[in-house]
């Protein structure tokens, strides 16, 4: 079975053997259309789940052309939201502080404390003065004096703890949730690109030339799905007998003409080989003999024939 490229790569011999069975052999230049096709695959491997487009469907730029299954994908970054949020609440809750339940409750703390000291003070002084009178201990009276000063104490960290209470957390802690976040939104930005990789749009409008996957198959960076010709991406090939390359610089118009080829079907130039190429020599007289023929591209003016057309092309002024 003869494939696509080894009939392409024949078709200038066959139409060198057309042309010399017919016109002489400087009548006129023969070639074909070439298409530059393109291979689309998705950059992850995974199981095609949609595949809309069908052959010979011509689509636009962006249209979607492949979808993955991307339940991990979509598992992952719903997993970051939820460590996003969670670490956007504690930040939160640390900037502002503790709740109205624990500032009530620390100033309740307060004035227990409060009320304690009122009563150390007053056992305090009730024992100074029995102490003068000789009623009681020195002992005793060192006891309540360090009760008073205990009681003291406690007011100041009572009211200290209410002070703190009301401030929002440590700088540092801060810092700490604001990087914890930061983190998580860069893994988040990761997620989402993975779950784009998942769907493959078209990049340019282009025919579907051909689909070599379909929906349940697997596919991935070396497992393509679809081959397009893009709008615009099919151009002549053409081969100038050396003893002609002088007179065909690059910029040259040609007419083309083929059984599908348009009317007035105009070609330009665009590319010619720096190094020559042999074709096997066209017996059509006892004269023929091998050509020295250098490989040549030209844009068309209107709309291209189909790739591997056979062309023919004469020289316009």
């Amino acid at each position: 079975m003869i494939t696509r490229s080894a009939l392409i790569a024949l078709l200038p011999l066959t139409l060198l053997a057309l042309v010399g069975c017919s016109e002489p052999e400087d009548s006129g230049l023969v070639g074909y259309a070439e298409g530059d096709f393109i291979r689309i695959a998705p950059d992850q491997p995974g199981r095609i789940t949609e595949a809309p487009a069908a052959e010979g469907e011509h689509v636009l730029a962006g249209s979607l052309l492949i979808g993955q299954d991307d339940t991990a994908e979509r598992a992952a970054l719903a997993a970051i939201e939820a460590r996003i949020d969670a670490a956007t609440a504690r930040y939160d809750d640390a900037l502002a502080g503790a709740r109205d339940p624990e500032i009530a409750a620390a100033r309740d703390l307060l004035r227990q404390s409060l009320a304690t000291q009122a009563e150390a003070d007053q056992a305090r002084d009730r024992s100074q003065a029995l102490f003068a009178d000789g009623h009681i201990s020195q002992a005793r009276l060192d006891t309540a004096i360090a009760a008073a000063r205990a009681a003291d104490a406690r007011v100041d960290e009572m009211r200290q703890r209410l002070n703190i209470v009301r401030l929002p957390a440590r700088s540092d802690q801060l810092r700490a949730l604001q990087a914890e976040i930061a983190a998580a939104e860069a893994e988040r930005e990761g997620a989402a690109y993975l779950l784009t990789l998942r769907t493959v749009t078209a990049p340019a409008n282009a025919r579907i030339h051909r689909q070599l996957r379909f929906v349940g198959e697997q596919a991935g960076p070396t497992a393509p799905v679809y081959e397009l010709l893009p709008d615009g991406a099919v151009h002549a090939v053409l081969f100038i007998p050396e003893p002609e390359l002088a007179a065909l610089p690059v910029g040259s118009r040609l007419a083309v003409s083929c059984d599908a080829c348009a009317a007035d079907l105009m070609a330009t130039i665009a590319t010619i080989d720096d190094a020559a190429e042999f074709t096997p020599p066209i017996l059509y007289s006892d004269s023929s003999r091998a050509r020295l023929v250098f490989r040549a591209e030209a844009r068309f003016d209107d709309t291209p024939p189909p790739p591997g057309t056979p062309l023919f092309f004469e020289p316009r002024p």
